[in-house]
């Protein structure tokens, strides 16, 4: 029987809401910044979802729309969405998903290593852990962004560095992610995967069928999970023991 001995953690939509309640508005009050007639309502921005990366995205719409903005001018607007993100997460509006700081101490009690493995880039990242889950920065061995890689998620090298700074055995690992290209980069590196769905609706049909594992949530003790597909729960939410029971 294979030991939980790290467990790596994707950021966005996982750890927090932050797509659509953060970034997308953002996104939005910085094409209004510099007068674009842009708006990516929720259903428009789920779709971009598929691409990985703030600036791949609105390269991806610029093109889509056969806008004649510069890649120079992109990556400018990319970095006034930035400063707008920041300004969202100090008012507090970004909130910690359910479960979530329940399950960092858990992992803590038990001498589980955690990693946080993002491709998002750290000046994006940073605002939100300092002022949403600083308490338990502490509780992670190491950061990794879009800084310490090459490639975004699906590419499995942000997951390829963790197992290497870990120095554990993929079997002795999982990771929990909420996104289809997010299962594809952990499973792409090997690695066993829980998907939690993200916290708006989306069609059952459109999910990765490639996790060990999938739940609306990792839940708590007023709001249980609820298994989508994968092995049974163990207790009514996702703890130590059901992420030790995915891996074997």
């Amino acid at each position: 029987m294979h030991s939980l001995e790290a467990v790596f953690w994707d950021v966005d939509g996982t750890i927090a809401d932050t797509e659509l309640c953060g970034h997308r508005i953002a996104f939005n009050l910085a094409f209004k910044d510099y007068d674009l007639d842009w708006n990516w309502n929720e259903i428009k921005y789920l779709d971009l979802l598929k691409i990985s990366g703030g600036l791949n995205r609105i390269l991806h719409y610029r093109n889509e729309i056969k806008s004649d903005l510069s890649e120079c001018q992109c990556s400018k607007i990319q970095t006034r969405k930035r400063f707008h993100y920041k300004n969202l997460i100090k008012s507090g509006k970004i909130k910690v998903r359910e479960g979530v700081l329940r399950l960092f101490d858990e992992l803590s009690k038990y001498d589980i290593e955690q990693y946080i493995v993002t491709t998002s880039g750290r000046d994006s990242l940073e605002p939100f852990l300092y002022n949403s889950i600083s308490s338990h920065l502490n509780l992670f061995s190491k950061i990794i962004t879009y800084e310490d890689v090459s490639k975004h998620k699906p590419s499995p090298e942000a997951y390829k560095l963790a197992i290497q700074l870990s120095k554990k055995s993929v079997f002795n690992c999982i990771a929990i992610e909420d996104s289809s290209i997010g299962v594809e980069a952990a499973n792409s590196a090997g690695l066993n995967c829980l998907l939690t769905l993200p916290p708006w609706p989306i069609s059952i049909n459109n999910i990765s069928k490639k996790a060990c594992a999938c739940v609306n949530s990792l839940g708590g003790d007023d709001s249980p999970s609820k298994l989508i597909y994968g092995k049974n729960l163990i207790s009514t939410y996702v703890d130590v023991k059901y992420l030790t029971h995915l891996i074997n």
